[in-house]
Formats: C-alpha cells, sequence, structure tokens
C-alpha cells in the first residue's frame, strides 16, 4: 500500500477552478460595504480543503481502489461544502439570491450522491475523466446546497433547521447502506482490469467503501449541527439582549410605561378608542 504522508499529486483543474472562484468572490466582496473578513477566509479554506482533497492520497487511488473513491465523495459532499457554506457566496450574485430550502437541499445532497453508485455514473466518470472532475464539482455544490440553507441567515428557524439537520444525519447513511446491499459489484468492468494490486479482493473492497461511506456520513454532520447550534444560542442571546434594552427605556419613561395597563401600552383598536374618549 503506498504511503499516504508521501503520495500525492498536484491537480490543476479544482486549483484553477479554486483561484477563478477566489478571485471572483474577492471582486464582488469588495462592492458590498462591510462584508465580514471572516466570511472570505472560510472561502479560502473551503477552497483549501478542496483541492488538498483532490491532490490527496485519496485522489491518486480513487481510479484503482473503490474503497478511497467513497470516502472522497463523502468528503466532497459533506466536509468542503461546511467553510463554503458559512462565506455565504450567494449573497454576492446580483439580486441577492437565496440558498434552496433545507429539504430540497437536503434531497439534492443524499440524491446525488445515491444516483452516483446505483446507476452505470460510477462506472462513466472513472472512463472520462472529464465527467470524472465534473462530478466533484457537482458534489461539492450538492453539498453547499444542503449546508448553505441550514447555516444562512434569513432561512428557516432555527427549530426548524436543527430537526432537518438531525433527519439529514439520518438519512446520510442511505448510499452506505445502498453500496453494502449491492448485489454485484459496482463498476466491475472498470475494476476488473484497473483494480490495484495492494488492495483487497474486489467484493471486500466495496463492502470497506460502504462502510467507510456509513461511519462518516455520520461523523460528517457533527461540525455542521454545532455550527447551528452555536448560531443558534448567539442569536437567542441577541434577541434578549434587544428585549432588556427595550424594557430598560420603558422603565425609565416619565411616567415609567412599563407600569401602565396593556390596554394603554398595547397598541390596538382599545387603545385608539380610549385615545378618542380622551
Amino acid at each position: 500500500m503506498p504511503d499516504p504522508l508521501t503520495t500525492w499529486r498536484f491537480d490543476a483543474l479544482s486549483s484553477g477552478l479554486a483561484i477563478v472562484l477566489l478571485a471572483g468572490y474577492l471582486w464582488s466582496a469588495r462592492r458590498h460595504d462591510g462584508w465580514p473578513a471572516s466570511r472570505t477566509w472560510c472561502l479560502v479554506g473551503g477552497l483549501c480543503l478542496w483541492v488538498g482533497l483532490r491532490s490527496s492520497w485519496l485522489a491518486v487511488e480513487d481510479h484503482v481502489v473503490f474503497w478511497p473513491l467513497a470516502v472522497q465523495d463523502v468528503l466532497l459532499v459533506g466536509v468542503v461544502p461546511l467553510p463554503l457554506a458559512l462565506a455565504r457566496p450567494w449573497e454576492l450574485l446580483p439580486g441577492r439570491r437565496r440558498p434552496l430550502p433545507p429539504l430540497v437541499g437536503s434531497a439534492v445532497a443524499i440524491g446525488t450522491l445515491a444516483a452516483i453508485y446505483l446507476t452505470p455514473w460510477d462506472e462513466a466518470r472513472l472512463r472520462h475523466g472529464e465527467l470524472f472532475q465534473l462530478t466533484s464539482v457537482l458534489l461539492v455544490l450538492a453539498g453547499t446546497a444542503l449546508l448553505g440553507p441550514l447555516l444562512g441567515e434569513g432561512s428557516a428557524g432555527y427549530g426548524h433547521r436543527v430537526l432537518v439537520a438531525f433527519v439529514d444525519g439520518l438519512l446520510d447513511v442511505l448510499p452506505g447502506l445502498a453500496v453494502l446491499a449491492s448485489h454485484g459489484v459496482i463498476a466491475q468492468a472498470w475494476y476488473a482490469h484497473h483494480h490495484a494490486a495492494w488492495a483487497p479482493a474486489l467484493p471486500k473492497d466495496e463492502q470497506l467503501g460502504g462502510t467507510a461511506m456509513v461511519a462518516l456520513s455520520e461523523l460528517v454532520g457533527l461540525p455542521a449541527l454545532l455550527v447551528l447550534l452555536v448560531q443558534w444560542v448567539r442569536a437567542d442571546t441577541g434577541a434578549a439582549a434587544i428585549v432588556d434594552a427595550q424594557l430598560d427605556e420603558l422603565a425609565t419613561a416619565d411616567p415609567p410605561a412599563i407600569d401602565r395597563p396593556w390596554w394603554e401600552t398595547d397598541a390596538g383598536p382599545l387603545t385608539e378608542r380610549l385615545h378618542r374618549k380622551g
């Protein structure tokens, strides 16, 4: 087995695409006053993860061993999109477009990964380099379609998003389970001629890949859930501070508005009738 620490290759396509995306993001961010620098650094981190993964040992061996490709796919759809979603690139698009609804994003991410292994897509991408690279990009976009609405401000309420994240975490195992339950060897015609000599026998290699997909699918969702919970706590803290400030302002009014009955302080038909009689 090749050494994962010393076996790597420079992936020109993902590197070039990352440079183009970063340049476009920086150009758009400069046109938005007050754009947080933290979002830009999130984008840089996400692009570095993408290029690093596509240049790693997993990418070197992804055409000759099944399980490194399976692991790479899960990381592309579950890990790389996390910092990219926090960068919120869709807010820089014309018209301030919003991400997809959370449930739609979840269906896109899970459906894309499942389609790769339940159709001839997997073998087709191994045979055609352009399709292979396109699939890598689609996986990142699918993951961002999921995490964007979960972590972006102004989308569904936090309780709804946490529920979607929990349900999505349960459904993420389906592609891996589909691989484990496969009756035939996935992309058998390709691996029959290109399977690495150091790798386990093909059926065992596939079972190893399916097991890794199931395990990683549960682990990669935890960071996003933690980020979502932190956002929820911060939002509640900010809302509580606003309410406290409003109460303090009412308490210091002359006369104190907070001591007046609700039908005098709350706007409504009864308050308007009292004012007219006065």
